[in-house]
C-alpha cells in the first residue's frame, strides 16, 4: 500500500507540475495575446489619427480650390467689357438748329469691384442690328458692386442715322454699354478696346 501511495503521490505531483507549467504557458500566451493587442490598437489610432490628417488635408485642399476658382471667376470678371448694364434708357429728341437729344439712362455695376472713374459707350441698335446711337461717357462716378447710376444728359447728334432714334420702339432695340477704361476703388482697372 505505500508503494501504490508513493505512486499516487508522484503521479499527483507530476500532474500538479504539468499544470502549473500548462498554466505559465498559459500566463505566456495571454500576456502575448494582450500585447499584441495593444499593438493592433495603437496601429488602429495611428491609422485613424492618420484618416484624420488626410480629411484635413483635403479639405484644405478643396477649400484652397474654392478660392482659386472664386478668384479666377473674379479676375474673369474684372477683365470683361460688358459688365456695366443699361437698365433703363429714355430720350427727347430736340429739332434745334444743331439737333440734340436729351438723354437718361440707368446703368448697373456687376464687376465684383467699386468703380470710380468710367469711360465708355452706351449703344442702342435697332431690331436689325443697326446702331443708331453711340453716347460716348467720360466720368467720374461713385459706383459700387451691384450698384446702379442715373446719367442724364445732352447728346448732339453725330450722324444723320441718329436722327432715326426718334422713331424707334425701344421695345424693340438692344441698348447696351461697352466700357473703354474702368478704374475701381482698390486702385486697379480694366481697358477695354484699341488705344
Amino acid at each position: 500500500m505505500k508503494k501504490f501511495l508513493l505512486i499516487a503521490l508522484s503521479s499527483a505531483m507530476l500532474f500538479a507540475t504539468s499544470n502549473d507549467e500548462i498554466n505559465k504557458k498559459l500566463d505566456l500566451l495571454l500576456q502575448k495575446i494582450n500585447q499584441l493587442e495593444k499593438k493592433v490598437d495603437q496601429k488602429d489610432n495611428e491609422i485613424n489619427q492618420l484618416k484624420l490628417q488626410i480629411k484635413k488635408q483635403q479639405e484644405a485642399i478643396q477649400e484652397e480650390n474654392k478660392k482659386t476658382q472664386e478668384e479666377l471667376k473674379k479676375q474673369i470678371a474684372i477683365r470683361s467689357c460688358k459688365k456695366i448694364k443699361v437698365l433703363n434708357f429714355s430720350d427727347k429728341y430736340h429739332d434745334e438748329v444743331i439737333p440734340y437729344y436729351d438723354l437718361t439712362f440707368t446703368i448697373k455695376n456687376t464687376y465684383p469691384k467699386k468703380i470710380v472713374y468710367l469711360v465708355g459707350n452706351l449703344f442702342v441698335e435697332d431690331k436689325d442690328g443697326v446702331k443708331v446711337l453711340q453716347d460716348y461717357v467720360k466720368r467720374k462716378v461713385d459706383l459700387p458692386v451691384n450698384g446702379t447710376l442715373t446719367i442724364k444728359k445732352t447728346h448732339q447728334l453725330n450722324s444723320d442715322m441718329e436722327k432715326y432714334l426718334k422713331d424707334e420702339n425701344l421695345e424693340n432695340d438692344k441698348i447696351y454699354f461697352e466700357v473703354i477704361k474702368a478704374e475701381f476703388a482698390d486702385g486697379t482697372n480694366v481697358e477695354c478696346g484699341i488705344f
